[in-house]
């Protein structure tokens, strides 16, 4: 682990405005020493506490915790946690455990927290506890609170993507054998190769060889269109979708690749990019659960649309009081994105909701998101009250110039 504040990964990823008290519960002294190091650089104001065991809390006044980080092998942790939570249902908390130790971490698993590997850094850490008090935030609305019961038809990770993630984080991962995989689903290997030959990506000459598709996409990008295309499959039905479900799909990737192109712009940071696609190619995948879920009503929004010339946006507010890209984070949030992609998700028709100061990944999918319905044809405002807080006031020309470059039509 890391012994200064310089070699933590990605501070201002994870800053906060607010103080915290996080308790480590039945962490080893030395390890917490140097987390508790570690956490200071990333965020300042939070105060991090140790108790060695379960009998501890008490003086430590866990009831007033902004967060608990829980050792799975603590004595009797799993125990207290679950009468704890009856207390305080909504308690952010996280495990801490040996993945390699199949009966503890099934032990775990019940109580539905979030586990994290024994070595997780102070970034990673940090940026968990802060990804899950936003979706406490976004599931204590009443609007969410009212369609969550209703989505019965959850979108399940798509297999391929499992496989692909799975490959990658071996020591021995290479795109030969991803390209291979994607081969063995027909439909996944069309849809690549018709994406990478559209003018979307720009290719000099058709590609027909899905290794060639996955050299060019890059892993990143391969991950991300995976989970587009797996729920567009679950969802293949769904009526409502306004103009059309492959119009939709079009434009998702449309906004990926504007907004990848706007944050390497910005940023020269290829790893931001890349997650700058991932938010932008999923920020609309609530409009398919939503109309696959709730067909009869979202079958009205066009309507209303019509009849009192609001955005999709504005007519979904209408008849469920929540929208499309609260539920579409919400829902996501259970395949481990990061925090800045749901955000940009959650936020990408409201970014004034955010508490974003500088260029971010939810300003690079607000402004793509808006050129591409502009482009349709339909109204779609920048949010130039946001982009001046954020210091970008002058941006949004050049990164118009960025979308026209990029636009382009599925083959």
């Amino acid at each position: 682990m890391s012994s200064t504040c310089a070699e933590v990964d990605s501070p201002s990823e994870v800053r906060t405005s607010e103080p915290w008290r996080v308790l480590f519960i039945g962490a080893d002294p030395l390890w917490f020493e140097q987390i508790k190091r570690d956490v200071s650089c990333l965020q300042p104001d939070w105060l991090c506490l140790h108790a060695p065991h379960v009998v501890a809390m008490e003086s430590l006044d866990w009831r007033s915790a902004s967060a608990l980080v829980v050792d799975a092998q603590a004595l009797g942790a799993r125990e207290w946690l679950e009468q704890a939570r009856k207390e305080r249902p909504e308690l952010n908390c996280l495990i801490r455990c040996d993945f390699l130790d199949k009966p503890v971490t099934g032990l775990w698993k019940g109580l539905g927290y979030p586990m994290l590997p024994n070595h997780t850094d102070a970034s990673i850490l940090a940026a968990s506890l802060l990804r899950n008090a936003r979706l406490q935030e976004w599931r204590a609305d009443p609007a969410i609170q009212r369609i969550l019961p209703s989505i019965r038809k959850l979108p399940a990770t798509p297999r391929l993507y499992l496989q692909v993630t799975e490959e990658l984080q071996s020591a021995s991962g290479s795109l030969d054998v991803i390209a291979h995989l994607i081969r063995q689903d027909p439909v996944m290997s069309a849809k690549m190769l018709q994406l990478v030959n559209s003018a979307f990506f720009a290719s000099a000459h058709e590609v027909s060889d899905t290794l060639d598709a996955a050299m060019i996409l890059g892993t990143e990008r391969i991950k991300a269109l995976i989970l587009l295309a797996g729920i567009f499959s679950q969802y293949k039905e769904a009526q409502g979708i306004c103009p059309s479900v492959e119009a939709l799909l079009a434009h998702s990737v449309q906004v990926g690749v504007c907004a990848r192109a706007i944050t390497l712009s910005e940023t020269k940071n290829a790893k931001t990019a890349e997650s700058a696609f991932t938010a932008g190619v999923l920020h609309d995948v609530g409009k398919m659960i939503m109309a696959g879920n709730l067909p009869e009503w979202y079958k009205e929004i066009p309507k209303l649309r019509a009849s009192k010339d609001l955005t999709d946006f504005s007519a979904e507010l209408e008849i469920f009081g929540a929208n499309h890209a609260n539920v579409g984070a919400c829902l996501l949030a259970s395949w481990g994105l990061s925090l800045p992609i749901l955000e940009a998700v959650a936020w990408h028709h409201e970014p004034q909701r955010s508490s974003e100061k500088d260029f971010c990944l939810l300003a690079a999918v607000h402004a793509a998101n808006a050129f591409a319905h502009q482009a349709e044809g339909a109204v779609n405002e920048i949010d130039q009250g946001f982009f001046a807080r954020i210091g970008m006031a002058d941006g949004c020309e050049h990164w118009r110039k960025i979308f026209e470059q990029t636009k382009g039509k599925l083959a």
